[in-house]
């Protein structure tokens, strides 16, 4: 813009010291004894005057910033621990997975499941899962990550995870059934806080949740989650997810019978890094 106004009033100028000149040349001389008639000067340019109508200006607003997001941290739950910074505002997701348990005296089980989260705005990440649990029973689930500090990707980020999950539609004589109440569904709320770190290729997420059962045998779970991962290529992460799980309080429930558990294993998982141009908010000129 400031270029054109320049090249305007600089053409402006030559044609008036070219024009001007010029016209004093071709004034005839006046008779003698007559006045000299001066050539009229051009009237001043006025301020208020209009310019002339010009091209559009050009677009001088900034271009959009190229935003580069991480498939492979855009999932905010793999497995156990959940990231603290979730998933980008605006982005949708989901994923199917399976799962196997074996252990010593314990009955093995295969399930699997699927998990869809979305983050409608910046910093709040939402998660409903639907899987057949290591009780063997259907346990759907909802949680909301909230992220508090920090970015994916940039070093350190700190989040807040609340969670409401049906521990399993029991029936009779089905695995991780309460004897006492076999026909009872059993529900929890979960609240903890997740910290998560991601810079040059590694990554780590560390969980720490309370578990509250809403039935009435007052049953209240700590669980430790933690997982690592490395980028070995680019389209590549190798790492370890697991937990740890101990009952502070209530009957002696998990899959192995006694007051704390441990499941865990190593991932794989593959992904690209994807780009998009996020036009500034507001209006462009």
């Amino acid at each position: 813009m400031e270029r054109a106004r320049i090249s305007g009033v600089l053409v402006a100028f030559l044609f008036a010291a070219w024009a001007l000149p010029a016209f004093a040349e071709e004034t005839p001389p006046s008779p003698e004894g007559s006045p000299a008639v001066e050539p009229a000067s051009p009237a001043p340019a006025s301020a208020a005057e209009p310019a002339a109508p010009t091209s559009s200006p050009p677009d001088d607003s900034p271009a959009p910033p190229v935003v580069t997001r991480d498939v492979r941290s855009e999932v905010p739950n793999l497995a156990y621990a959940y990231t603290a910074h979730g998933a980008t505002a605006k982005s949708l997701g989901a994923m199917a997975y399976g799962l196997g348990v074996g252990a010593a005296g314990q009955k093995g089980i295969l399930g699997g499941g699927v998990t869809v989260w979305g983050a409608p705005i910046d910093r709040l990440t939402l998660v409903g899962d639907a899987q057949r649990n290591v009780f063997g029973n259907f346990a759907p689930s909802f949680a909301a990550v909230v992220r508090l500090l920090g970015k994916a990707d940039e070093g350190w980020s700190l989040g807040a995870l609340g969670k409401f999950k049906v521990e399993g539609f029991a029936r009779p004589g089905g695995l991780g059934t309460r004897p006492e109440n076999p026909d009872e569904i059993e529900s929890e709320l979960e609240a903890g806080l997740l910290l998560s770190y991601g810079r040059d290729g590694y990554h780590f997420d560390l969980n720490a949740i309370s578990g509250f059962g809403m039935g009435d045998d007052g049953e209240i779970d700590g669980e430790g989650r933690l997982r690592l991962g490395y980028d070995v290529a680019r389209a590549l992460r190798v790492g370890v997810d697991g937990q740890a799980r101990v009952r502070v309080n209530g009957p002696q429930y998990l899959p192995n019978g006694k007051t704390w558990d441990f499941a865990g294993g190593p991932q794989l998982i593959s992904g690209r890094r994807a780009s998009s141009a996020r036009s500034p908010a507001g209006p462009r000129r």
